[in-house]
């Protein structure tokens, strides 16, 4: 059942990694900026699972570690980076702030998806 359990996750790696590109589509193309911060919220609690609110309490370290998987890690990173990106355009520099320093300290223990088919 391994192999079942790694297709997945490869599959929700994957189809995170596609919303992110969508996300970021939408807010250059001036789209609301409630209905892609809620959209992004869903996709965070899809990536994370029923651990959400537990993994966001904890440092980046201790998060990263229970995640278990760096690629995870890195697509957490980058949708919290999106969610600064969204609360910064909504005029909330304070929040903003403190969402990008989260993803830098996600970042640091996260890695890139590796690309597949000409992605």
């Amino acid at each position: 059942m391994p192999a079942a359990r790694d297709d997945y996750i490869l599959r929700m790696i994957q189809q995170a990694a596609a919303a992110i590109r969508r996300f970021r589509s939408r807010l250059g193309s001036g789209e609301a900026v409630d209905d892609v911060k809620r959209d992004a919220g869903e996709a965070l609690g899809t990536l994370l699972g029923p651990q959400r609110a537990m993994l966001e309490r904890l440092d980046g370290w201790s998060a990263a570690n229970l995640l278990g998987d760096p690629e995870r890690v890195h697509l957490w990173a980058e949708l919290v980076r999106l969610q600064s990106d969204l609360e910064r355009a909504a005029g909330h520099d304070a929040a903003a702030n403190a969402l990008a320093a989260r993803a830098a300290e996600l970042a640091r223990h996260g890695k890139p998806l590796e690309r597949t088919n000409g992605e």
